[in-house]
């Protein structure tokens, strides 16, 4: 039987590699900010809001940097990929988020039409509390025979799969939460292939993995 889950805090870290570093991407940097602020303005961006970062100078440090939804969202566009940050994810802001990251792949492919990511990587953490069960027991599930070094003061455990579908590869965290007290820690992480995977369908997509994910760990998430 599925233990409820109540998820009371969540970040997401969002990740879209090209397929080659494209050194005409800052070739006309004002064009592409001009396509950022008119995919992101609905989103609340403003002009303060978007910096031009050098760094120590090299082509890796090069990027642009927007701030969302109050500076919840990090957005970094670089040489070779675009990054997205999410240091608290509500719950009914889970649409906007997603609207406003797909907004950013289309301003940067409507600014380099020839452009190809290589694939999409996700990795969401959830915090949240079990109803009628310890973390302590529910991860014990999972790690039957720890090592006899001291008296245990709890457990953690990391599942790694290989190649499914159109999944590069995907992972599984679970630990006892260091951010919400006595909370579960549940870090799931997938790469998918972008040659198998359509831009528009990448939420959906998440959202079933994610879901697949606690299925597959007896965790139902609580309404």
């Amino acid at each position: 039987m599925a233990v409820k889950f109540s998820v009371t805090k969540a970040d997401l870290t969002f990740e879209a590699g090209f397929g080659q570093p494209e050194f005409a991407l800052f070739r006309d940097t004002p064009g592409l900010l001009r396509h950022l602020f008119k995919r992101l303005e609905p989103h609340g961006i403003r002009l303060v809001d978007m910096k031009i970062e050098r760094g120590s100078g090299s082509a890796a440090d090069f990027h642009v940097l927007c701030y969302l939804f109050n500076f919840v969202m990090t957005v970094r566009v670089r040489i070779d990929r675009i990054e997205v940050f999410c240091t608290d994810l509500p719950r009914d802001y889970v649409q906007k988020f997603s609207a406003a990251i797909l907004d950013t792949l289309a301003a940067v492919q409507a600014h380099l039409p020839d452009l190809s990511f290589r694939s999409h990587a996700l990795a969401v953490g959830l915090h949240g509390l079990l109803e009628g069960e310890t973390v302590r027991h529910y991860i014990s599930r999972f790690v039957p025979n720890a090592p006899k070094i001291g008296s245990p003061t709890g457990n953690g455990v990391v599942f790694y799969f290989g190649p499914e579908g159109d999944r590069l590869l995907s992972a599984i965290t679970l630990d006892m939460s260091a951010m919400v007290p006595d909370a579960l820690y549940v870090r799931t992480h997938v790469i998918l292939d972008a040659k198998k995977v359509e831009i528009k369908n990448l939420a959906s997509i998440a959202e079933e993995f994610i879901r697949h994910v606690l299925n597959q760990i007896g965790l139902e998430l609580s309404q």
